[in-house]
């Protein structure tokens, strides 16, 4: 059928479109519905309708049947022509109004209608013609040189090549392929590519996978980081409100027995008031009298007044609360609290530093014992390490003499005989770039006056332990109240110097401070003031803290010896883990302004001077 004719034979012969619902009339014709509609909807004489082809007449409406089958050829020749449309090629042997192309043959570079396209598929002499897809513009398939259809495939210079170029020009010499043998060349190498970017995919779906994994891993610990910590501060909370509970009980303890000692105390005097009160009640009745009866009564009442006068009188001492205890019992306490804290950080930093090793605290409150703030987000620490050649030992002087700069006859004896009978750990460089070490006894010697009444000191003042018995230490105004601190008694205002501590127990801070260091409250604490420095290990982590700001260090796995280098006009503190060589854990840069005691926190167990230069 001439594609025309089809077209015709699916066209409405109202609005003479290609039919949109079509239905069929009871004569057998078709129309759109909404065209049938509107031409009965224009009728003026009422009643009758009639078919606008045959002019047939029906008393009454017909009943408009939907034409299936009309209807499907119509949306397959829609898909059709859209298809055809959609490829952009008219068929070259119509007349008049061209046809989309069905196909494009390339020998007779020309595009065909399904029409004009039934010779190529019935006649023999078209059987060798190559039929493709319909192409808007054959010319694509043509040689820009030679215009003629491109066979032939350069696989020196990858481009395709007609008849001509193969013979005459510059491609003669070079490796040709035929289409179908350079298409399965390069399907191979396309095929190859595309199974290396499959394993490029599989690699990226296992580490999508991995990451899946690891969320899901996370979202685990997350909870379960929350389920302890709020058992943990849950415990807290319990523990505050029991030591509440019972601080509470002892202030009304107290209180009960003072104001019962005042009501005691109360009562003797009251019955006092009263005898004293009822004697003078008797004379300002006796004054009342006349002489005879005053003077015959006068008498008596001078008995009475003696008598009164004769009574013991009540001792009544000064009253006031005794907060000795209760002072006590809040610093045991306060003093238990810091396993609280030591529990929760042994919960968030096994997590969050175990694999990196490092760790940035910011700065938060302290409580009186001390405690450590919980970390917070990853930093590098310092990682110069001093290299200050180490001199002779500079003199320390007593507290009393902080400012003094010379060694003291006494100090000179004591360092040359220490020297002369012991050999003391000192760095010195080894080939491989480590430190090596070497021995002396310390001239250091720890200070009584400071000790924290929960320290006891060793006879040479060389060790300090905790204890959670009170000493029976006198007061002093050096001596730290709260914190189990003590200091050295020598000091240091110029000059290098260094020493050596031996470290036992999970809770122990060694460092410096200036001699005006607050000796009780928050500040009083290592490390918490702009006047003290220190290197701390805490449930088994190390940090470093000045001024309440506070660096957590790489992990170690034992940390037994700790050598402390100062250089007081250079500015730095440095702390070395001490084995067969010195590991610099960390380094302050300051500028110090006044002389500077070596100082120790021991919270649990001791720590030990064990040398110095």
């Amino acid at each position: 059928m001439d594609p025309r004719s089809l077209e015709n034979e699916l066209t409405c012969a109202v609005c003479l479109h290609v039919y949109q619902d079509p239905v069929t009339l009871p004569c057998q014709h078709s129309f759109c519905l909404k065209c049938i509609e509107g031409v009965w909807a224009q009728k003026t004489v009422p009643g009758g309708f009639e078919c606008p082809r045959c002019r047939r007449k029906f008393n009454q409406k017909p009943r408009l049947e939907k034409n299936t089958t009309l209807y499907n050829i119509v949306e397959k020749y829609k898909q059709s022509q859209s298809s055809l449309e959609t490829l952009g090629a008219r068929c070259d042997s119509c007349d008049d109004k061209p046809f989309p192309a069905a196909k494009t043959c390339l020998t007779c570079l020309a595009s065909f209608c399904f029409l004009h396209l039934r010779p190529h598929l019935r006649n023999k002499a078209y059987q060798d013609h190559t039929l493709i897809d319909p192409m808007a513009d054959v010319t694509d398939r043509q040689c820009t040189d030679h215009k003629k259809l491109l066979e032939f495939y350069c696989k020196d210079e990858d481009v395709c090549l007609c008849v001509s170029c193969t013979i005459t020009g510059k491609h003669k010499f070079h490796t040709l392929l035929s289409l179908n043998e350079a298409q399965a060349d390069i399907k191979e190498k396309l095929g190859r590519e595309i199974e290396k970017l499959q394993e490029d995919q599989e690699t990226y779906s296992r580490k999508q996978r991995n990451l899946d994994r690891s969320a899901d891993d996370i979202k685990i610990q997350l909870n379960k980081l929350k389920e302890n910590i709020l058992k943990n501060f849950a415990e807290w909370r319990s523990k505050l409100e029991e030591d509440e509970a019972s601080t509470l009980r002892l202030i009304d303890e107290e209180g009960l027995y003072t104001l019962t000692q005042i009501r005691s105390h109360s009562g003797a005097l009251n019955k006092m008031i009263e005898l004293v009160a009822s004697v003078n009640g008797k004379n300002q009745s006796l004054l009342q009298r006349d002489p005879l009866s005053f003077i015959q009564n006068s008498r008596q009442l001078l008995s009475r007044v003696t008598e009164t006068r004769t009574v013991i009188e009540p001792n009544v001492p000064e009253v006031t609360l005794n907060l000795s205890g209760i002072f006590q019992h809040l610093q045991d306490k306060l003093n238990s609290w810091e396993n609280y804290h030591s529990d929760i950080l042994g919960i968030i930093m096994p997590s969050s530093i175990r694999d990196t090793g490092l760790l940035n605290v910011t700065p938060s409150q302290h409580n009186s014992s001390g405690a450590a703030p919980v970390p917070t987000k990853v930093s590098s620490p310092l990682t110069t390490i001093d290299k200050e050649a180490e001199k002779s030992l500079e003199s320390a002087s007593t507290p009393e003499h902080s400012d003094a700069v010379s060694k003291t006859p006494s100090q000179e004896s004591v360092s040359e005989a220490a020297t002369d009978q012991e050999k003391i750990l000192q760095p010195s460089s080894g080939i491989d770039g480590t430190t090596e070490i070497s021995q002396r006894k310390s001239p250091l010697s720890l200070d009584p006056k400071t000790a924290n009444c929960n320290l006891i000191l060793s006879d040479d003042l060389r060790s300090v332990m905790w204890t959670d018995q009170q000493q029976p230490y006198s007061p002093h105004p050096k001596r730290f109240k709260y914190l189990p601190q003590v200091l050295c008694s020598q000091s240091f205002s110029s000059g290098s110097h260094s020493w050596d501590v031996a470290t036992d127990g999970n809770y122990w801070r060694i460092g410096i401070v200036y001699g005006s260091v607050e000796r009780e409250g928050e500040v009083s604490s290592l490390g918490n003031s702009s006047k003290s420095w220190s290197l701390d290990f805490i449930a088994g982590y190390l940090t470093a803290r000045h001024n309440s700001q506070i660096t957590v260090l790489p992990l170690l796995p034992s940390v037994n010896r700790i050598r402390v280098q100062l250089n007081y006009e250079a500015g730095t503190l440095s702390f070395y883990q001490v084995t067969d060589s010195l590991k610099h854990l960390h380094t302050f840069q300051t500028t110090f302004t006044e002389p500077v005691f070596p100082a120790f926190y021991s919270w649990d167990k001791s720590l030990k001077l064990l040398s110095s230069t």
